[in-house]
């Protein structure tokens, strides 16, 4: 599955420009340590790629910092694989009158995938919670965290969660499925919900893997790597060179996942 899981990331990287969580809404905070299992290149350079593995954390080094907060200014995302998914809409026919007399219905929206990693993505209100005075936080890294292993190690310095996500990938070249919910169908190749519609899968064909519509996703994250900046003094009591480091935080931008 390492190859769907590097498409998700590079595709919504390319469409988004963001870094995305996989699997979309697993656990990650601002402050984890984590590496990226499939992230390594064909020149054997690593990248925020596809699933994570947390190493620690700020809080278990003793490194101490402000505890961000959301920004309050959210935005909504959608992303669908160009010429791979297609939508078919049908009002359900089992019908009953609301309070107002009119009729009540649900939608059901079939959704079809025509090839292997085709990604739905929908995250609405969207919001971030990130780190703030990073060269402070270094320096402390430095004074409390040199005793770590520090290659091909990133820290999580920001994390995007959606109030509600839809999100789809299928595992084979053909698949189906069948949404059953109120919403109002389908509008610029996305489920037209709000944050507040109700929907469910009612049927599925094949191999896709799904975010059901739920509450609070973590869907993307913002990471900084961390190099050791190694430099040489001489010893006033040898001639030997004393070999020292210092840990670097840098910053990874989601392009850098598009290039080997």
């Amino acid at each position: 599955m390492s190859k769907l899981q590097i498409q998700y990331s590079k595709e919504l990287a390319k469409a988004l420009g963001k870094i995305a969580v996989y699997l979309p809404g697993e656990h990650v905070e601002v402050g984890d340590i984590i590496t990226f299992p499939f992230g390594k290149s064909i020149f054997g350079k690593t990248k925020p790629i596809g699933s994570f593995k947390k190493i620690t954390s700020l809080d278990k080094i003793g490194v101490h910092y402000e505890k961000p907060k959301f920004s309050n200014n959210p935005d909504t995302y959608h992303f669908t694989s160009k010429k791979s998914i297609s939508f078919d809409v049908n009002l359900d026919t089992n019908m009953a009158l609301g309070g107002n007399g009119l009729p009540e219905s649900d939608n059901l929206i079939d959704v079809q995938f025509s090839s292997e990693g085709a990604i739905y993505f929908l995250g609405i209100d969207c919001d971030k919670k990130e780190l703030s005075d990073l060269i402070s936080l270094e320096n402390e890294i430095n004074v409390k965290g040199k005793q770590m292993l520090w290659e091909d190690t990133y820290l999580v310095t920001s994390v995007t969660i959606a109030k509600k996500a839809l999100i789809m990938q299928s595992r084979t070249k053909s698949s189906s499925l069948v949404l059953e919910g109120n919403v109002k169908g389908v509008k610029s190749g996305a489920v037209d919900a709000s944050g507040g519609a109700k929907f469910s899968i009612k049927r599925q064909r094949g191999d896709v893997f799904i975010k059901n519509w739920s509450d609070d996703v973590t869907v993307f994250m913002d990471v900084m790597k961390f190099e050791k900046e190694v430099f040489s003094s001489e010893s006033y009591r040898s001639t030997e060179d004393l070999e020292t480091f210092k840990i670097k935080m840098n910053k990874v931008s989601a392009n850098e996942l598009l290039t080997d």
